[in-house]
């Protein structure tokens, strides 16, 4: 249902053979991008060659990308963006593309107002609030009457903590929640979900009822019947409505933006990917730069139900990843991964998560 590829977990600059941010999301809805650091083009390729190469039918190619997904404006996590679309220009791409992400009321007024320009600090308004990178990128060459295709810039306002259903759903199928977090400038995670499955439908009552297989298949199907002057509602053999499979990156962000509670959320994710910065040692220092400890992204965990949590963006001073784990692991109880460059991660239809982890000729399996 889902497979979200993790090409990288680096923060700010690459590091201990890491990348900066960027991860595929396959959904049944289309390919999506989260975040587009530097070189995430070539690393797509190179991951969709290596996948190929293993002989998994998984692929990550960009020409299937629907839509891409910024977390906030910062370089480390759009500094590929131009290059991509540029590629998928030359290569003739012919459908449209969505390119979304968080911002504020303030900033898309003054961007409207001085297209191309950067807001002077008076302004308050960040030089890489995503509004005014978006003016800026449209004016230096990505406006639609000169490429192949069609980019639909979406802007989401961030006014609180709240979270709430993304007016556009550009992946079929799939429901996006924008998730609001704490890093200084406008950001924000995501939610995806996939729709909704109906309630399983009570065969054993129907047969009770001595209702033949026939009048079963058609209240099965959604069909009321009315036999022998007794009313039939094919609703009443259905139970509640199941969740779809549903995923949750949550981007940059320091501890404690209510949309990591579950009582927010649309859903409990099987699969929580979150920014680990930095250990606890360093708390101080995650909570002046607006980043989250290992323990941080346990406690977001925890408090929205996920089932499984994978740690990324490290900080460059942190080489071997064990520690974030046991770190983790104190303050969460479900199965928990720290993420390499290449990883990926499966989610069925039964909301099971299984670890893909990179190695030198594959992938080994891992169930979380």
């Amino acid at each position: 249902m889902f497979e979200l590829h993790v090409l990288g977990t680096s923060s700010a600059r690459f590091a201990h053979g890491r990348s900066v941010s960027g991860s595929v999301l396959n959904t049944p809805g289309g390919l999506a991008l989260i975040d587009c650091g530097e070189g995430m083009q070539k690393r797509m390729m190179d991951h969709n060659r290596a996948l190929k190469s293993s002989g998994l039918e998984n692929r990550t190619r960009i020409s299937r990308i629907r839509a891409i997904f910024l977390t906030h404006g910062h370089l480390d996590h759009t500094w590929g963006l131009l290059p991509l679309l540029q590629t998928l220009d030359l290569d003739g791409r012919r459908n449209d593309m969505v390119v979304m992400g968080p911002t504020t009321r303030e900033a898309i007024e003054w961007a409207t107002q001085h297209p191309g320009e950067t807001p002077p600090e008076e302004t308050g308004i960040s030089p890489t609030d995503l509004a005014i990178l978006f003016s800026q990128w449209q004016s230096i060459g990505t406006k639609d009457e000169a490429s192949s295709y069609s980019i639909d810039w979406v802007l989401i306002p961030i006014d609180d903590d709240t979270p709430f259903k993304s007016p556009i759903q550009p992946l079929e199928g799939v429901t996006v929640t924008i998730v609001p977090t704490h890093h200084g400038v406008p950001s924000c995670g995501y939610h995806f979900e996939t729709n909704r499955k109906q309630g399983r439908f009570d065969r054993e009552r129907a047969l009770e009822l001595g209702l033949t297989e026939a009048q079963i298949g058609q209240l099965a199907e959604g069909k009321d019947l009315t036999i022998d002057g007794q009313d039939f509602s094919a609703a009443s053999f259905r139970g509640e409505p199941r969740p779809g499979c549903s995923i949750m990156v949550s981007g940059d962000t320091a501890h404690g933006p209510i949309g990591f509670n579950a009582d927010h959320l649309p859903s409990s994710p099987q699969l929580l990917l979150h920014e680990a910065t930095f250990l606890a040692d360093k708390q101080e220092k995650a909570t002046q730069y607006y980043h989250s400890t290992a323990a941080d992204a346990a406690r977001h965990a925890t408090t929205c139900k996920a089932s499984a949590l994978a740690l990324t963006h490290y900080s460059s001073r942190i080489d071997h990843l064990s520690p974030l784990v046991s770190e983790a692991r104190e303050h969460f109880s479900g199965g928990v991964a720290a993420t390499l460059d290449g990883d990926w991660f499966g989610i069925d239809a039964n909301g099971d998560v299984v670890h893909h982890v990179r190695v030198e000729n594959g992938w080994n399996k891992k169930n979380l």
